[in-house]
């Protein structure tokens, strides 16, 4: 997984390293307050707020993505999307892309795309 990124000139707090360093060491979705608890062991004067604050700005880097539900996945900075399973929670990347290409939507919209996102849900092998 690559390293978990934070906007241009924010400060590395010690708590703000503890909830980044428990997001590097979960595996899968994750959801904010399972973050904090983990977090809380190593820098036990972390408060839930500077949790929420921090994977925001993770999520602004495109290092998570989040997930419905309030979840979230770690996420590599290249182009994927994600599927869910509904039944055990796993979430795997997939380079598979089904979105009209920028020429499609500027000729039929007039539309430039900045990017988009897409999740998938369903049942993975494992489990169906």
């Amino acid at each position: 997984m690559p390293e978990l990124v934070l906007p241009p000139r924010t400060r590395m707090t010690a708590s703000r390293r503890a909830v980044v360093d428990a997001i590097g060491a979960h595996e899968g979705a994750f959801t904010v307050v399972e973050i904090f608890d983990v977090a809380r062991e190593a820098h036990p004067a972390l408060g839930l707020a500077t949790a929420y604050r921090t994977v925001e700005l993770l999520r602004r880097t495109g290092s998570v993505h989040p997930l419905g539900g309030g979840s979230y996945v770690r996420c590599r900075p290249d182009h994927h999307h994600h599927l869910v399973c509904v039944t055990c929670g796993g979430v795997e990347e997939t380079e598979l892309c089904a979105a009209p290409s920028d020429a499609e939507l500027r000729k039929r919209h007039g539309f430039r795309a900045q990017g988009h996102e897409l999740d998938i849900y369903g049942v993975c092998k494992r489990c169906a």
